[in-house]
């Protein structure tokens, strides 16, 4: 009689990564056992299925023969190739792909879970022999999941996943955002505004604590809510109250600089406007830099900016931007090494690889006492 594994209060059939779980492999390797592929140590694979049969797991057979052999490929799926962070970071998993002598095969997700979805499986059709993704949900894996009951080993990128027992390449994202919010609070900023692209699924919620009588940020651990979390802490660290007035968060996927510039038109174009505001991400601060542009403001004598990402524009206008600048080519190659050490056999425990930023000072940021409008 197969046994049925226990999750949630529901029962359901094991799967492949039950099976892992109980032999204490990887996913990538059980499915190499069970699928007979790849290679696999002797007393591994017997493992595997001696503990397939106890728990009565049943190997998708279509899945299974879709890996009978290895294609020198890997995936890549990013949110929005157009986003100049994803485009770099494709190139740090070109380049690495390459240097191994396999193809990469690209796809978009355009931050649809379902278009992410159906890449996954053309990617498993065409029999990649894994694939790193920038997940457009930290919390609806299940199609990563089966990538990897079929072997495939998957690698996050810029967005880790609680719930997906896989490598991850990110940044701190709380600590970078703490240390721009610090620059602004040393500079005497105290009304300090943020712009921050979130996913509308995942929508973040304000709440104010009721023992700190402090505003926090509930959500899901996406980068734009770490960035809140640690805007909100770096203000709180200085006693200063963060007003959600000042809080602006348009939705990712429907945001591009148009309409993150609205949304910090909206921001700024209050009666006590903030003297300074933190952009989150790169599409909010070409907006916030246009806005200020489009309602006179003169940066940083009227508002300070502190943006994300040190792309190439941020140096050509005038002021040039002060920046948390994260390395999306390190990220990517790091993304890609890691695939390639699973391809290759490494069973390790999955590994969470956070990667450096630094703040880059510019012109864009100034000591409050320079304000002369809307103090």
């Amino acid at each position: 009689m197969s046994r049925e594994v226990r999750g949630n209060g529901d029962r359901r059939k094991p799967t492949v990564t039950d099976v892992a779980r109980e032999a204490g492999v990887s996913v990538a390797t059980a499915g190499r056992a069970l699928g007979n592929y790849g290679k696999v140590r002797p007393e591994l694979r017997e493992r595997v299925l001696a503990t397939a049969e106890r728990l009565g797991y049943s190997p998708n057979v279509v899945a299974r023969s879709m890996r009978s052999g290895g294609t020198r490929s890997i995936g890549f799926v990013g949110v929005d190739i157009s986003n100049p962070f994803f485009a770099i970071a494709m190139r740090g998993v070109c380049d690495v792909a390459r240097e191994e002598g396999y193809e990469p095969i690209l796809a978009n997700s355009d931050d649809r879970i379902d278009i992410e979805r159906t890449a996954v499986r053309v990617l498993l059709e065409k029999q990649v022999e894994g694939i790193v993704v920038s997940p457009t949900s930290v919390s609806d894996v299940e199609h990563l999941e089966r990538a990897q009951s079929v072997g495939v080993p998957i690698v996050l990128l810029d967005r880790a996943s609680a719930g997906l027992h896989a490598d991850s390449v990110v940044i701190d994202n709380v600590g970078a955002a703490r240390v721009a919010v610090d620059h602004l609070l040393d500079l005497g900023h105290r009304r300090i505004g943020l712009l921050a692209s979130i996913d509308p699924a995942e929508r973040p919620r304000f709440v104010l604590d009721g023992r700190t009588k402090r505003l926090t940020v509930r959500g899901v651990a996406r980068p734009s809510i770490e960035r809140i979390r640690g805007y909100l802490a770096a203000l709180a660290d200085r006693e200063v109250d963060a007003a959600e007035r000042y809080l602006r968060c348009p939705p990712l996927g429907e945001t591009g600089p148009a309409e993150a510039e609205e949304e910090a038109r909206q921001l700024l174009d209050q009666s006590q406007r903030p003297t300074a505001v933190f952009a989150a991400d790169n599409v909010t601060t070409h907006g916030l830099f246009l806005a200020c542009r489009r309602l006179g403001l003169r940066v940083p004598d009227d508002v300070s900016i502190v943006g994300f990402d040190d792309l190439d524009w941020t140096v050509l206008v005038d002021p040039p931007l002060t920046v948390v600048a994260q390395s999306p080519l390190d990220m990517g190659r790091a993304a890609a090494q890691r695939l390639f050490a699973r391809i290759k056999g490494d069973e390790s425990a999955p590994e969470r690889v956070v990667l450096p930023t630094s703040l880059i000072t510019r012109g864009s940021t100034a000591r409050r006492g320079r304000a002369s409008r809307g103090a």
